[in-house]
């Protein structure tokens, strides 16, 4: 069995929201992440650079909208 270790390009998105419920300020944050590998391919057919795979990642965590409930609240609207 052959493992391949290929490069991994990470992006954290913090978001400071406030509670749609109770008004309680909070914070999320969300790790995206993605690699650089020969089958992560661009519209040309080739495999993606460091640049290009960064710029998908950064775009993902840019759309990235959280939930706009604090965990107390969401415990109490899901029971």
């Amino acid at each position: 069995m052959t493992t391949y270790n290929f490069q991994v390009v990470k992006f954290t998105a913090k978001r400071s929201l406030k509670c749609r419920v109770c008004g309680k300020r909070f914070n999320r944050s969300h790790t995206f992440e993605n690699t650089i590998n020969p089958f992560n391919k661009n519209d040309k057919g080739a495999a993606k650079t460091y640049a290009e795979v960064w710029r998908d990642v950064k775009a993902e965590a840019e759309a990235w909208k959280p939930d706009n409930l604090c965990t107390k609240c969401a415990a109490e609207v899901s029971s």
